[in-house]
């Protein structure tokens, strides 16, 4: 038994060789619970997954990713390495949202001002830790997220399906992590560590420009799937909202990676 753990998943974190096919599965299992347990518990704190949350709890999805390229660059703990990481962030996180909804009661200034102030000033000294030295990869992505989050703008007033914010948004976020993706692997030997996109890409040629595509078009589905079958709107927005901490801190994380590595 404890040769199966180490192998499938204690080695792959302590020497950094990412994801197999064991322990996907069984991460993405532990995330679909997660999901509906965090959901359970928002709602008991009675808060509502808008657009005001999501921006408050961006600054906390960018001191992830931080911490994760500091944790390549420096080695500081294991608990920043991928899938642990997100137990460690999200513990972190919570911690500070109870803090702000506590403040709220006490100055009846809304919760999110002081918990998206209290990520900011976390995520910013994570940041500074940080140096870049590769402009030219990050200025490539930045071009082409640029460059997508406008059609997506755009082009998403074209159907009732993608015509809100918040759907373009959730469509924009793994597209963002794609174009990362694309950029580090195709042009400066980078490595994807999950498996799925390591099967079908070789079958497309080794092209990774397809993995946009086929993101944008996963994307696609799940966004309408969710419009249109599940009826709970705020269970439906919080679903949408996982898909953008999902990709705005992958994608965060490989570009920042690239700007430090590469």
């Amino acid at each position: 038994m404890y040769e199966f753990l180490y192998k499938y998943f204690i080695e792959p974190i302590l020497t950094f060789s990412g994801y197999n096919i064991v322990n996907t599965i069984t991460y993405a299992t532990i995330l679909i619970f997660a999901i509906f347990l965090v959901y359970g518990i928002l709602n008991k704190l009675k808060i509502k997954i808008d657009g005001k949350f999501g921006l408050s709890l961006l600054p906390w999805i960018l001191l992830g990713s931080f911490l994760r390229v500091l944790e390549d660059y420096n080695h500081i703990s294991y608990f920043l390495i991928s899938p642990l990481i997100y137990i460690t962030i999200f513990s972190i996180t919570f911690l500070f949202l109870l803090f702000s909804l506590f403040l709220e009661r006490k100055t009846k200034i809304p919760y999110h001002s002081y918990f998206f102030s209290f990520g900011f000033i976390l995520a910013g000294i994570s940041f500074t830790q940080i140096k870049i030295i590769n402009f030219v990869g990050i200025s490539q992505i930045i071009f082409l997220d640029l460059l997508f989050l406008i059609l997506t703008l755009i082009l998403g007033n074209i159907t009732k399906t993608t015509k809100t914010l918040f759907n373009k948004f959730t469509i924009f976020s793994q597209i963002y992590d794609s174009t990362s993706t694309y950029v580090s692997v195709q042009f400066y030997s980078f490595r994807e560590q999950h498996v799925l996109p390591n099967l079908i890409i070789p079958l497309l040629g080794g092209n990774w420009i397809f993995f946009i595509f086929i993101k944008f078009i996963i994307i696609l589905i799940f966004v309408y799937f969710v419009n249109f079958y599940v009826k709970d709107k705020n269970f439906g927005n919080w679903l949408k909202l996982v898909v953008i901490i999902l990709g705005v801190a992958q994608g965060t994380r490989d570009m920042i990676s690239l700007g430090v590595f590469g």
